[in-house]
C-alpha cells in the first residue's frame, strides 16, 4: 500500500475518533446534568408533598374554630346574606362621595357633590322571587 492513500485515511480515521471521544463526552456531561436535575426535581416534589401535609394540619377545622373564636369572629348567619341584584352598580360606586365643580353661564361656579349609596338591605336570602 503507498504512502500517499494511507495518509487521508488515517487523518480521516483520526479526526472519526476525536470526533467520537468529544460525542461521548458531551453525551456523558448530559447525562450528570439529566441526573442532576431528576434529584432536584424529586426534592420538589417532596417539599410539595410536606407543604400540603403543613397546609392541612393548619387548616384542620378545630384548629380554625379556635382561632376564630381568639380574634373575636362568629359564624355567618343567614340573615347577613346578601343577593348579588341587592348590590348597587359598580359605576355608581366610582362617583359615590366625590364632587365636581361647574361653571354656570353667569360665571359662578358652583359644586356639585355625588350622594352616597345606601348600602344594601340585610335581610333573609330569598331564593329568585321578585323583591317586594
Amino acid at each position: 500500500m503507498s504512502v500517499r492513500p494511507a495518509l487521508p485515511v488515517g487523518i480521516a480515521a483520526l479526526l472519526a475518533a476525536m470526533g467520537v471521544f468529544e460525542l461521548k463526552r458531551v453525551v456523558h456531561e448530559r447525562e450528570r446534568e439529566l441526573a442532576r436535575l431528576e434529584r432536584a426535581i424529586a426534592e420538589e416534589r417532596g417539599r410539595i408533598r410536606r407543604l400540603r401535609a403543613d397546609l392541612a394540619w393548619l387548616a384542620r377545622p378545630e384548629r380554625l374554630v379556635t382561632l376564630a373564636q381568639q380574634l373575636g369572629l362568629e359564624p355567618a348567619r343567614t340573615d347577613r346574606l346578601v343577593r348579588t341584584e341587592d348590590l348597587p352598580d359598580a359605576t355608581a360606586l366610582l362617583f359615590a362621595g366625590r364632587s365636581l365643580t361647574v361653571e354656570l353661564d353667569a360665571g359662578e361656579a358652583i359644586e356639585l357633590r355625588f350622594k352616597p349609596l345606601p348600602a344594601p338591605r340585610l335581610g333573609p336570602a330569598r331564593a329568585g322571587g321578585p323583591r317586594p
